[in-house]
């Protein structure tokens, strides 16, 4: 009859647990299906890796051994044994490997870039797919300054290209100038002048003629060599030079709202004066006059009577007359002593 031979066998955990087969025994492990020879102290999986240094390797000679280094020269390598000769098996530098970036085809995402399309590490070249152009080309034609204008924020030229910033910053200082506290050199004047400076500005009045013509209240900048007119609104003020006063705009006219300083003195019988906002004037009370919250008037007595019809002197008509005649004047008429 058949004779079969069987190993040692059981789990894993019981062949940890019994340790250390003999010196050739062999063991299975039926839930790993590993295949363990002992060598009386420690258990080998059969078909393991050998390991150790690079100088510890022994000499090739049987076909399919493996051998790992762990220490010393080329730590990290693995090593095949063809029967003759260790092939190393992995590579952990590029130096390792054989061939170059051309053996590697394009991607769906990512592709070769040509070697003379590449100078200093940067491509030199861009394509649509139709056009393809240099760095220096491109360059060459961004530079151009006849089909492109560049941008120069320290020129004034009206050819010159100003940046985003610098504009927003040149019109906020044009409305600062002028809005609030712009200065005209007059109001008056119908007539441009013939020889302006630039930066002049009038407020042009009706019946202006010229290049003013029909630009009644808009205020005239000169600049450039030729005249702005800016259309006023509610609000807006100026210095007018000539008068040294202060006009700003109602809506329909330039009405004057301020001027320079002046001082007022209140003469004989008024008290007050100054220079403030608003100016008080008080008229001097006493001898005779009194004053009330919205009148002044004379006091009555002593023969003075004052009524509606003004001041008037109470004569008797007697010994006091009136004197149509002889200039209004009152007269004595009779003179009596009395009675006892």
């Amino acid at each position: 009859m058949a004779q079969t031979i069987q190993v040692k066998r059981g789990t894993r955990a019981e062949l940890l647990t019994y340790g250390a087969l003999k010196a050739g025994e062999m063991g299975f492990c039926t839930d790993t299906k590993e295949v363990y020879i002992g060598d009386g102290t420690t258990n080998s999986m059969v078909g393991r890796a050998l390991s150790g240094s690079e100088a510890s390797r022994p000499v090739a000679a049987s076909v399919g051994r493996l051998y790992y280094i762990t220490t010393g020269t080329n730590l990290g390598y693995l090593y095949f044994d063809d029967g003759t000769a260790w092939k190393r098996v992995n590579a952990q530098k590029l130096t390792d490997l054989t061939g170059s970036i051309d053996d590697i085809s394009d991607g769906i995402t990512y592709a070769k870039v040509l070697k003379t399309n590449v100078t200093n590490g940067h491509v030199n070249k861009v394509s649509d797919g139709t056009n393809t152009k240099t760095a220096a080309e491109i360059k060459t034609h961004i530079d151009d300054a006849v089909k492109h204008r560049v941008i120069n924020d320290a020129g004034a030229a009206n050819t010159d290209l100003w940046s985003a910033q610098k504009i927003r910053n040149e019109i906020e200082l044009a409305k600062r100038n002028i809005e609030p506290q712009a200065s005209v050199k007059d109001l008056n004047l119908t007539a441009p002048p013939a020889s302006p400076a630039a930066g002049d500005r009038y407020i042009v009045p009706a019946g202006a003629t010229g290049t003013w013509l029909n630009k009644t209240n808009h205020i005239a900048e000169f600049q450039a060599g030729v005249w702005t007119f800016y259309n006023p609104v509610v609000g807006w003020t100026a210095y007018v030079d000539d008068e040294q006063k202060i006009y700003s705009w109602n809506g329909s006219a330039w009405v004057r709202t301020g001027g320079a300083l002046q001082t007022v003195t209140a003469g004989n019988g008024l008290t007050g004066g100054g220079q403030a906002d608003v100016i008080s004037l008080a008229v001097g009370a006493g001898n005779g006059i009194t004053v009330a919250a919205t009148g002044v008037s004379a006091k009555a007595g002593k023969g003075i009577v004052v009524n509606g019809t003004g001041i008037e002197a109470n004569i008797d008509g007697s010994s006091i007359v009136y004197d149509a005649a002889n200039g209004n004047r009152l007269t004595i008429s009779v003179v009596d002593g009395g009675t006892f």
